[in-house]
């Protein structure tokens, strides 16, 4: 089976869902915080077309989502296509480039049009996916700012429960520790939580360390 990717549904106008479709992409769309592909606990990528890359670097805008795509260990930016530069000069434009490598750590990938962008997104999360053997969550390691994101992150912690599902379980049993004591019958109620998935939260919680 191919890879599995969670997608910012902001992206799905792109046309890139389609292509990742046809290369044997497992798609998930949700509404991300931060970046537009998640391919694993680890690796994120942000997608820009130049146009937007370059209205970016004017408004800053592009800085402000570096420092954010840097919550996860291996983030990535992908530019699309080469056009041109309006009014942005080539000293601003080289300074956000070395900017991003050098002060954030973001590696830059181009590629010439949304094909390639998605044949460099499936590489990527079949590289990943195959070498870390596990489903991806978005459990982005930050501190959360009020209770509510505590317990949200804290449910997001189980088996196959991203900040969607941990948002749904919290608002249905309200507290934490009811959803660790939920049964088999009210989490199957949950959408998106099918057999399989539940079967594992359980295993986790029920089961005896055996360290």
């Amino acid at each position: 089976m191919g890879p599995i990717i969670k997608i910012d549904k902001r992206e799905i106008k792109s046309g890139l869902t389609d292509y990742l479709r046809n290369f044997g992409c497992r798609t998930e769309e949700e509404n991300l915080e931060i970046g537009d592909y998640v391919i694993s606990n680890k690796v994120i990528i942000e997608r820009k077309t130049f146009s937007d890359f370059v209205n970016s670097i004017k408004d800053l805008r592009l800085f402000k989502q570096a420092k954010e795509l840097t919550k996860f260990e291996k983030p990535i930016l992908l530019v699309e296509g080469f056009d041109y530069l309006g009014n942005l000069n080539e000293n601003s434009l080289f300074g956000a480039l070395a900017s991003i490598i050098l002060d954030y750590n973001i590696p830059i990938i181009w590629t010439k049009n949304k094909r390639e962008s998605a044949n460099f997104i499936f590489l990527t999360a079949k590289r990943e996916q195959t070498k870390e053997r596990g489903k991806i969550a978005i459990r982005i390691k930050r501190r959360p700012n009020t209770l509510e994101e505590e317990q949200k992150y804290l449910i997001a912690g189980l088996p196959y429960v991203n900040s969607t599902l941990a948002e749904r379980l919290l608002r249905k049993f309200g507290t934490p520790i009811k959803v660790f004591n939920a049964s088999k019958e009210e989490l199957l109620e949950i959408k998106n939580l099918g057999e399989k998935k539940v079967k594992r939260i359980l295993e986790v919680l029920k089961s005896k360390s055996l360290g």
